[in-house]
């Protein structure tokens, strides 16, 4: 509005008049630049620096997957858990702020974020190369990456160089290993809440040692007599270990409302997004954009037709996936309306969240009830797979959409002939549709394979970014 406003105040000194012809340029060129620079911005939310989500595995401090045992006076200042396994002892002696959590929703929700996250954090961009002993190290933000093993024996100094929102990133191929006695210290503004340690196999901490930031190791994570940890000890495939340790954990951001809708970010142009390779046979027609990232391989497209652009492994296929990570940890986060198990045949569902440990079916018609709100919706998650079989249905009714439907698998999903699902599937794993299967909403794999025949994928457009559209006002 501005640069239209000077316009038509400086019409009126005439268009022959020099300055009248000096406004115009410089409010055009202004304007011009204006919009080449809101086009060239990059997102910052992409960019190596951003916060890693931790989701659901947010309110943990310690999270096991096979076993969490404890000697001790531990003390936990958030919640207790394990996924897929059962087994929590020690506790007491040890206590905690918050809820243990066995196996249950909670805790494979947890699970199924903090792979997300420990995918987030092995594919952020390096900033510096590392190996061997941090100590006597002063870090300022980044990424720090080693293809081996990291340890450290003395003290670690992460310096936020006034900048609270400063995230410390350290990558490691194989463990992480602290000596007794040694430090991380935090300086200028630096968080423990953002220092992340993504580890590749297991991380062993030396008695009386303190670290701060969250640990997520692929293996195991052995805390032994006397560590202090602000932050977390989160462990995708493996136990963990405890010995009358103290771990404090800043509380994780609320979550959105149960009724609020998934942001898709830059997946939502597209119908298929796969995470290694894109497979199609026969006709199939996508109503929105095609891609794969960071794999490079799309097959079968011709005869596959769509109605948008095809992306392999460029910057919008990254800046979709990125975004279909967020989209995938909001989706498992949010607050469960309604635990549900097996087979959803026959069910007429109201808006909410539906959540089960383990796999969900469906067999025939699962109906969907907007109850006469076009903004109801409805998110469904799963720790495990989803499959539908043959000529099964979900059905709309009373104003519900399918832009507002949201399937959030902890594994991988399977779509049986003919069948047809309303909403977005965004799968950890891979995502099979099988011939004939229809879907109006999207089939997005976060770290697998799409494979597609003859099917039709309807994708409602995402609208225009806000200053895009302020833009085009000018």
């Amino acid at each position: 509005m501005m640069f239209s406003n000077i316009l038509r105040t400086k019409a009126a000194e005439g268009p022959g008049t020099a300055r009248w012809a000096a406004v115009v340029c410089a409010a055009g060129l202004t304007c011009t630049l204006l919009f080449a620079g809101l086009l060239s911005t990059p997102t910052p939310a992409h960019a190596s620096g951003a916060m890693v989500g931790l989701g659901a595995a947010g309110s943990f401090s310690v999270l096991g997957a096979s076993t969490v045992t404890n000697t001790g006076p531990t003390n936990l200042g958030g919640d207790l858990g394990v996924s897929p396994g059962t087994a929590i002892t020690g506790f007491p002696p040890g206590t905690l702020a918050g809820t243990t959590h066995s196996a249950d929703v909670q805790a494979g929700a947890a699970h199924a974020d903090l792979q997300a996250a420990y995918n987030d954090a092995a594919g952020r961009t390096t900033t510096e190369v590392v190996a061997g002993d941090l100590v006597g190290r002063t870090l300022n933000a980044g990424v720090y990456s080693s293809a081996s093993s990291l340890g450290l024996s003395g003290t670690l100094t992460l310096d936020g160089q006034g900048d609270p929102e400063a995230v410390f990133i350290f990558q490691m191929g194989s463990t992480l290993t602290t000596a007794s006695a040694s430090h991380v210290t935090l300086i200028n503004g630096a968080q423990a809440s953002h220092v992340f340690w993504q580890v590749g196999s297991s991380a062993t901490l030396g008695t009386g040692s303190s670290i701060a930031g969250t640990i997520m190791a692929l293996a195991s994570i052995t805390v032994t007599t006397g560590v202090a940890i602000e932050g977390r000890a989160l462990a995708l495939n493996g136990a963990v270990t405890l010995d009358s340790n103290t771990i404090t954990t800043t509380p994780a951001a609320a979550p959105l409302p149960a009724g609020a809708t998934v942001g898709l970010g830059a997946a939502g142009s597209f119908s298929v997004l796969g995470a290694s390779t894109v497979t199609n046979t026969g006709p199939t027609n996508l109503g929105g954009d095609l891609g794969v990232s960071p794999g490079t391989a799309i097959t079968g497209f011709p005869p596959g037709t769509l109605a948008g652009t095809t992306h392999s492994a460029d910057v919008q296929a990254g800046a979709a996936h990125t975004d279909l990570q967020a989209a995938y940890n909001d989706a498992a986060g949010r607050t469960t309306t309604e635990v549900v198990a097996g087979d959803l045949v026959g069910r007429t569902l109201n808006a909410g969240v539906y959540s089960s440990a383990s796999s969900l079916g469906l067999s025939g018609t699962l109906t969907l009830d907007g109850q006469g709100d076009p903004e109801a919706v409805f998110i469904f998650q799963m720790g495990s797979t989803l499959t539908t079989a043959s000529a099964s249905h979900v059905t709309l009714i009373n104003g519900a959409q399918a832009s507002h439907v949201f399937w959030q698998v902890g594994s991988s999903a399977t779509l049986g002939t003919g069948s047809s699902i309303a909403g977005t599937i965004m799968a950890l794993a891979s995502i099979t549709v099988t011939t004939g299967v229809t879907i109006e909403g999207r089939a997005l794999a976060l770290n697998g394979a799409v494979t597609l025949d003859s099917n039709t994928i309807t994708t409602e457009p995402v609208p225009a970014p806000l200053p895009l559209l302020l833009a085009a006002q000018y």
